[in-house]
């Protein structure tokens, strides 16, 4: 393998903490060669998105499809509106907020040997053909999960209205040597296309050969190092106080054709990856803001300057190399995608020779003030307020400085804002943690809810982060500290899973194991706003995230999973387990039932006792009612209550729902009053 490819290779594995060691070559020769089809995964999907796979290992895994029964493909990837895919679930997500989709299959073959085989293109190519046709090779459980959303895709009426056209079709053929020029093997490219534009399910097809040089290119690109030179029209600094950590400043006008020179890359496609700090892409193509810009574009083009409001880019350095040339850092588009998208779209109008646009310029390496940009120049359309989450004080002020100076074993990095610890070789991959990841697990760990974690960050946000006094997740009156908690749970089974050290079975249910490891520690949590408890609460979870706790309690909790489900299976059917809030709660119950002995807390506010139990049966005398509550495990302990004990509605108080309880004495019995659901 070329050299600089090489270190690219081993900084992958470093950062990802992939181990390729073994005593037996014959393994070890395998474990790399896996190893290397991740890598250019990794690389090939994230040209577009950079940070696609930061804090997402799972979705790396995802892709990548090698092994037994591939057919063939080492990656597969669906992108519905240049977002990639992971379940049917995400399609019709995508497919509801969006007036039109676009979907693009992407198949990747790769190889560490220095050559490319005509052999292997038609063997990856045979592949790709039966996977959009009957299943007429064994496949691996990979690629029938990508089947089963490519079949939704093509019979979902809902999709096929929206499409905007049909799907675009990818292979990269990938190998450590020099792309071949001979005829045989163009012959070989030509007669695949062929064959696959006849199944006529494609807009285009690209069949792309990718060596040495050109992998090493793409590694180099995303590492953002990125700069263009153009020509403008009119230029003039813009004023700024010193203090604000802005190097420079400017406005200036340009041909839409030299704008062109950033938006595109070398192969003629849309440099997407200039849109990652613009919250517009949140929006996906719900309005019709597009086909408005494209209309001036094709009616009006000398009208665009007046029209349009132009684009913000914020930069790491700008330099006017003479009059009218200037030379641009690290591009960011943070105000303008749409107008961006637009006029790639027109790019061979010949209309666009007459657009002329306004470009703001900032130059900065201070995040602060690029997040003032994002917020400040978004602010001014209707854009989703989530999308603005991780610039509000708790993220900045309180979470981010909280996950830098915790002291414990593993470090574990907050990632705010994309590619902020791109710079620092000694974090890894798999010491980040992002919004998504922080949503996603304090939903499941804190909220008890499992089953919706694995819903999109921005639908959590919009379900859990509404207004201030509604707020359950990222509260300013909040520790960070259960934040932490989450990160450093999910770190350690992602640890394990890529060790091997857990069944892959379990990966589906992870956030349910998430749930069951945080009732470990043997104890209900306090309020999340009671700060002093919560972070002694936190502090025993740390404890038995260490390494040989941990080791310790995991079989217990897999065991507890396994016992659930076993429970559920009997009476009900075993599919839609993940995403059932039933299954949830059965498994609260479960856990609590077998880590939690001691069911009294004391409320620290005025000392009373508050007892925990659930319902065990409601029993109407019309138009009276009264119940009891299972209160540890002898029926002398179950606790009578009614209407005097409990103002909500008793429609609630299904049999087995948690509630809290304090007990008042009378003659000889207690009985339930100020009964609350727990939630």
């Amino acid at each position: 393998m070329e050299l600089i490819l090489k270190a690219h290779f081993n900084k992958f594995k470093r950062t990802f903490e992939i181990d390729t060691s073994d005593t037996s070559p014959e393994k070890e020769q395998g474990k790399e060669a896996s190893a290397f089809e991740k890598f250019v995964n990794y690389v090939l999907f994230s040209l577009d998105y950079p940070e696609i796979f930061t804090a997402d290992a799972e979705l790396l895994d995802f892709v990548c499809v090698g092994g037994s029964n591939d057919t063939g493909i080492d990656g597969i990837g669906i992108k519905v509106n240049d977002r990639l895919v992971r379940n049917i679930e995400e399609v019709t997500e995508i497919t509801k907020k969006s007036n039109k989709i676009n979907v693009e299959f992407v198949f990747i073959q790769s190889k560490m040997r220095p050559k490319f085989d005509r052999t292997e293109l038609n063997t990856f190519g045979t592949g790709v053909k039966v996977f959009f046709s009957d299943r007429y090779l064994p496949e691996n459980l990979r690629i029938s999960e990508f089947r089963e959303i490519k079949d939704f895709i093509y019979s979902n009426e809902e999709v096929i209205r929206k499409l905007d056209k049909n799907p675009s079709l990818f292979l990269y053929y990938v190998s450590t040597g020099i792309e071949p020029t001979d005829e045989n093997f163009s012959g070989n490219q030509k007669l695949l296309m062929e064959e696959l534009t006849k199944i006529g399910f494609f807009e285009n097809i690209e069949i792309q050969l990718i060596g040495a040089k050109k992998l090493i290119k793409f590694c180099r690109e995303l590492e953002n190092k990125f700069e263009v030179q153009m020509n403008i029209i009119d230029i003039f600094p813009l004023i700024v106080d010193n203090k604000n950590d802005v190097k420079k400043a400017y406005a200036f006008t340009c041909n839409a054709s030299e704008f062109l020179k950033i938006l595109q890359k070398e192969d003629g496609s849309l440099r997407r990856s200039l849109f990652n700090d613009n919250v517009r892409d949140y929006l996906g193509n719900n309005k019709n803001v597009n086909s408005e810009i494209e209309k001036t574009i094709m009616d009006s083009p000398d009208m665009f300057l007046l029209c349009n409001n132009g684009i913000t880019i914020v930069c790491t350095n700008f330099e006017q190399v003479r009059d009218k040339l200037v030379k641009i850092e690290n591009p960011q588009i943070v105000n303008g995608c749409q107008t961006s998208n637009s006029l790639f779209n027109q790019r061979n109008n010949s209309n666009i020779q007459n657009v002329k646009l306004l470009v703001r310029l900032i130059s900065t390496e201070n995040l602060g003030i690029s997040n003032k940009i994002v917020r400040g120049t978004n602010k001014q359309n209707q854009v989703l307020e989530e999308a603005f989450e991780t610039t509000l004080p708790f993220h900045q002020e309180i979470l981010e400085p909280f996950f830098l100076s915790f002291e414990n074993d593993v470090k574990i990095y907050y990632e705010r804002r994309a590619k902020q610890y791109n710079d620092d070789p000694l974090i890894k991959k798999t010491q980040i943690v992002n919004l998504r990841i922080l949503t996603q697990t304090f939903v499941s760990i804190f909220l008890n809810s499992p089953h919706d974690s694995h819903i999109h960050e921005a639908k959590l946000l919009e379900q859990y982060a509404g207004e201030k006094e509604q707020r359950q997740i990222f509260r300013e009156d909040h520790s960070p500290y259960p934040y932490y908690v989450c990160a450093l749970i999910w770190y350690m089974f992602e640890k394990w899973f890529r060790e091997d050290k857990i069944d892959k079975k379990y990966r589906t249910y992870k956030a349910h194991l998430y749930l069951i490891f945080r009732i470990s520690v043997g104890e209900f949590p306090p309020k999340l706003t009671k700060l002093k408890s919560m972070e002694d609460y936190c502090n025993k979870l740390v404890q038995i995230l260490k390494e040989d706790e941990f080791a310790k309690r995991l079989p217990k909790a897999l065991n507890i999973f396994d016992v659930t489900k076993d429970l559920w299976v009997k009476s009900r059917s075993p599919y839609g387990i993940k995403n059932s809030k039933d299954f949830s709660e059965l498994l609260l119950n479960e856990a609590r039932k077998y880590f939690i002995k001691t069911p009294a807390l004391v409320n620290e506010e005025d000392d009373k006792v508050i007892y925990q139990g659930t319902i065990l049966r409601i029993i109407w005398k019309d138009p009276y009612w009264f119940g009891f509550i299972k209160h540890g495990n002898q029926y002398e302990d179950n606790v009578y209550f009614d209407s005097r004990g409990y103002k909500g509605d008793v429609k609630n108080l299904s049999p087995n729902t948690l509630v809290q309880f304090e007990r008042e004495k009378k003659d000889k019995s207690y009985y339930g009053i100020n009964v609350q659901l727990i939630n």
